[in-house]
Formats: structure tokens, C-alpha cells, sequence
């Protein structure tokens, strides 16, 4: 069985990243500014077949909800998502929704919080790496525990513009 995946791409001030969405929900945030091929990489790296099809109009409801969001006329998002991932991802992803916007968390308090020892937080470092709906799972609210932002799948030019866009110094 082949999956249909449509996508479009969110243009807004200097942001430009692509989007894709299932008939369930969204499924994918890429960085800004990227290529559509970082959605093809992703979509290939799929344990399943796909179709990628662009299609604006479908994908309207979230890229409006993501410029309100760059515009900082937004905080949360309330359009569906589809999370393709495994349990422990899923589980470390859900959580990065607790995390208010414009405050931070760590990897270890992440860890604890999923009743996880604090050794645990390289495990959700990488859980959180592979988090395929950045923005709308805020992974850029995690932070090191000592010293400045490192490891965000969409660069850390990116992460700093999210941090500094909820007022996160």
C-alpha cells in the first residue's frame, strides 16, 4: 500500500521551510531555510511507500497557522497531527508539548519526567533529534544543561531565531 504525502512550503519575512501532510495530519516541519531535498531525504527514509504530491491548498490551515506563529500572533497550534515514529520517540515528542512557550527545559529534566534516569537525556537528545514536526513540537525549547544551544536538527541558526521569536534569550 502506497501513502499519499502532499506538501507545500511556508514562505514568511526570512523564514522558508517545506511541509508535508498526510490525509491525517501533519507529518513533517523542515528547516529554514532548507531544500526540498531535506523533505525528500526524509520521506525516503520512510519504512513505508509514498507518493509526494504538491498540494497548497490542502496544506493551507497549517502553513497559516505556522506564519501566525512566526508573527507571534500564535503560541500552540490546534490543526492534526500524524507522529511516524517510534514509541519512545512519540513519547519523548508528546512531552516537548508540556514545555510553555518562551521557557526551556533540559534533556535530563525531560528524562526524569518520563520516569527515565537523568543519564537517560543522550536517549532523548536523539529522540528528540529525529522530531520530524519542529515548531509545532517545540524540540527548540530543549537546552543543554551548562552552556549555550547545540544539537537542533534544523541548525542552530534556526534554533537561536526560535528561541529569540518566543523571547528566550
Amino acid at each position: 500500500m502506497v501513502k499519499t504525502i502532499f506538501y507545500s512550503e511556508v514562505l514568511y519575512d526570512n523564514w522558508s521551510f517545506y511541509i508535508a501532510a498526510t490525509e491525517n495530519g501533519l507529518v513533517y516541519v523542515g528547516s529554514s531555510p532548507q531544500t526540498f531535498d531535506e523533505l525528500k531525504s526524509w520521506v525516503n527514509n520512510l519504512t513505508f511507500n509514498t507518493d509526494l504530491i504538491r498540494d497548497d491548498n490542502k496544506l493551507a490551515r497549517y502553513i497559516s497557522q505556522l506564519k501566525e506563529y512566526l508573527a507571534r500572533q500564535r503560541t500552540s497550534f490546534t490543526f492534526p497531527v500524524e507522529l511516524i515514529g517510534t514509541s519512545f520517540q512519540i513519547e519523548v515528542w508528546n512531552h516537548l508539548l508540556t514545555i510553555p512557550y518562551g521557557e526551556t527545559t533540559t534533556y535530563g529534566e525531560i528524562a526524569t519526567a518520563l520516569n527515565k534516569k537523568p543519564t537517560h537525556s543522550r536517549a532523548v537528545g536523539t529522540a528528540i533529534g529525529k522530531n520530524p514536526l519542529m515548531i509545532v513540537y517545540p524540540c527548540h525549547r530543549v537546552v543543554p544543561k551548562m552552556g549555550s544551544p547545540k544539537g537542533f536538527r534544523g541548525g542552530l541558526p534556526m534554533k537561536k531565531a526560535l528561541l529569540s521569536l518566543e523571547g528566550i534569550k
